[in-house]
């Protein structure tokens, strides 16, 4: 199909025929030459050198040729070199012999003629071979698939640049290479070794077309390509070799595997849908609410799980709307189901009670439930219908009506608790102070030595006494103010009061205690810090600080200090003691909450309690830190002047109603 036809202009063997003829001429000349040199030996054959002149020109020259140089010779003979005189020369045996030469001249030039031709149709073969040849070659090279060919006896004969590259083979190395060592090709999924050359048993198909592999190239690298193959035979249909062109297919190949990993993910949604369809509808059958979906404006039941048919009754089908399954429904329910299909307005009913024969005896009973009806859209947001949920939570109201029930008798036993100790720490306030008043009486009018100069007896008694007596006090006083605050009574009396000077009265009043407990008291108070507060209270305050760090303090120095930071006044009340672990600083100011045993350290637990609620009326904060053995810092902050108006009661403490419980000192 690379035909190309020689050009007549430059054909080798058409020269012009001037040429020619001259050539046979001349042929026939230098014949004659040594026809008359060679006479005398030659006599008896005067035409050999003049058939060798016919012979050459008709070679070199064609037919034509051949004629002319036969023609001159028979002249020349005839004239020059056969005489009348010769024995053989009888004018019969001249023409005998002249007609002899012309037909062995004739046939010796159609002979060489026809020679000349026959070589002349091979050059010209080869030329256009070559010529074909080499145009195939350049197509080869040119073309963008790569191209290996083989021999019969599977050895590489020729690579192309685009096979060079693709292999990692240069095409001086391939050629003479066996083709499995050049072309080594995988499955592309078992990844196991593929022929590459053709079988002599692949007679029945002889071509392999579009075979996909996978390229192992020498360089290391992989391609995913697709090669044919097919044979190159000669006229005779004998195997001369193989022709293998194969071509990148890795953009292909990276479609189809993403092809084949989306239809893998569709069929796995595919798969998830229907699974989570199942899933779903397993879920509406056996939810433990009663479902109901009805479709249009008829209200036709679309779907309805078991429960929803037991609430319902056997009445409500599918395909049936509700109007005409159930007649004698409530209109209300009815226009409740128009609104919502039609307004869109989603209805929530909580613990509705609903009379019916749950139990199939005839005998309805009520039970309550938490209706919702909502509207069913569609993927395009119209309402296509309505969905009803109904869970009934009998239990749960019966159970929440014990609990209230219980709640109410509880704080009412609160409230007696409550007035019980009111009246309690009143009554025993009065002979309280009685009793320690005469015992004040009767301690001062005592002497206080002794004849021998000892201290008296009696007052070291009445000192003994007035003791618990003044905490006997101070636990009626406790009790009190946890009713007064429970009741939301404790009123508190506003004055202008200096912290500095509170704070170093109570600490001289406590030091016979500090000594008691071993502790050392150190007092940082040098400047005064006047503000508005309620004095009692504020004492009450550091009492209790005090009296907790006393009590925790391990007999170690109690450090306490006030001092003013802006508007605000800042009471810290230090302890090396015992400490708080971190899980319990969050609960020590509840109340008849402590953070040690009771069987270590006495008290109700409240006067933390008592502390944080007057703290909180007078619109401070109290904090704490502190960590197992390393002692507590408490930190009372209270603005200097009165807070302004607000939920809370600016003049009487807020009411606590809660149960829980604080720690105390």
């Amino acid at each position: 199909m690379f035909g190309i036809e020689p050009d007549s202009d430059t054909d080798p063997y058409r020269t012009p025929p001037g040429i020619r003829h001259g050539l046979a001429l001349l042929a026939t000349a230098v014949a004659f030459g040594l026809q008359w040199l060679l006479w005398r030996w030659m006599a008896p054959s005067p035409y050999f050198l003049f058939l060798a002149a016919v012979i050459l020109a008709a070679s070199k020259g064609g037919a034509g040729p051949g004629a002319l140089a036969t023609a001159v010779s028979a002249v020349l003979t005839q004239l020059f070199f056969l005489e009348p005189s010769h024995a053989l020369g009888s004018f019969a045996h001249r023409t005998l012999t002249s007609i002899l030469f012309v037909g062995v001249a004739a046939l010796m030039t159609w002979v060489c003629a026809r020679v000349r031709s026959t070589l002349h149709e091979v050059q010209v073969a080869r030329a256009s071979a070559q010529a074909n040849g080499h145009v195939l070659a350049i197509t080869l090279r040119s073309i963008g698939d790569a191209v290996l060919t083989t021999d019969s006896d599977g050895l590489v004969r020729f690579s192309n640049p685009v096979a060079s590259y693709y292999t990692g083979w240069r095409e001086s190395e391939a050629l003479g290479q066996p083709l499995a060592r050049v072309l080594r090709l995988v499955d592309l999924t078992t990844r196991q070794p593929l022929p590459c050359q053709l079988r002599d048993a692949d007679s029945e198909r002889p071509v392999q077309l579009g075979r996909q592999s996978l390229l192992m190239s020498k360089t290391g690298g992989e391609l995913p390509i697709e090669h044919t193959a097919a044979p190159i035979t000669d006229a005779a249909g004998r195997r001369l070799g193989t022709i293998i062109v194969f071509r990148d297919i890795s953009a292909r190949y990276r479609e189809d595997r993403e092809r084949e990993q989306l239809l893998a993910r569709e069929l796995e949604a595919h798969q998830e849908a229907d699974s989570q369809r199942q899933r779903l509808e397993t879920l509406f059958m056996q939810a433990p609410v009663a479902i109901c979906l009805t479709r249009g404006p008829g209200h036709v039941v679309e779907l309805v799980n078991p429960l929803g048919q037991t609430l319902g009754g056997e009445r409500i089908v599918v395909g049936k709307g509700v109007r005409e399954a159930v007649p004698d429904l409530d209109p209300t329910v009815l226009q409740l189901l128009d609104e919502v299909y039609n307004k869109g307005t989603p209805f929530v009913g909580h613990e509705v009670p609903i009379r019916a024969d749950y139990t199939g005896t005839d005998h309805p009973e009520v039970k309550y439930f938490d209706l919702t009806w909502q509207p069913w859209r569609g993927a395009d947001g119209l309402i296509q219908g309505t969905m009803g949920l109904c869970a009934e939570v009998t239990e749960q109201v019966l159970a929440r009506r014990e609990v209230e029930a219980l709640a109410s008798d509880l704080q009412h036993a609160l409230q007696i608790r409550d007035d019980f100790l009111s009246v309690a720490s009143h009554e025993l306030k009065t002979p309280l102070t009685s009793l320690q008043l005469q015992l004040q009486l009767l301690w001062r009018s005592l002497p206080q030595t002794d004849a021998q100069g000892n201290p008296h007896p009696a007052r070291l008694r009445i000192e003994s006494t007035r003791r618990p007596a003044e905490r006997l006090h101070q636990l009626v006083n406790t009790l009190l103010d946890v009713s007064r605050i429970r009741a939301g009574r404790l009123a508190l009396e506003r004055e202008t009061v200096d912290f500095a000077s509170l704070l170093k009265d109570v600490v001289t009043r406590n030091e016979a205690d500090a000594a008691g407990a071993g502790c050392r008291l150190i007092l940082k108070a040098d400047a005064p810090v006047v503000g508005r507060w309620d004095r009692l209270r504020l004492e009450q305050v550091v009492t209790n600080l005090l009296s907790n760090a006393l009590k925790y303090g391990s007999s170690q120095p109690v450090e306490l200090s006030v001092f003013q930071e802006g508007s605000t006044a800042r009471l810290v009340v230090r302890d090396h003691g015992i400490g708080i672990a971190p899980e319990n600083l969050a609960r020590i100011f509840q109340r008849f909450e402590r953070a040690v045993s009771e069987r270590h350290y006495g008290g109700f637990g409240l006067g933390l309690w008592i502390v944080k609620q007057i703290v909180d009326s007078l619109g401070g904060d109290i904090r704490v830190e502190s960590l197992p053995g390393q002692g507590a810092t408490f930190t009372v902050t209270l603005p200097i002047e009165s807070p302004p108006a607000s939920g809370l009661l600016s003049d009487s403490l807020p009411i606590e109603t809660s149960s829980g419980s604080l720690s105390s000192a």
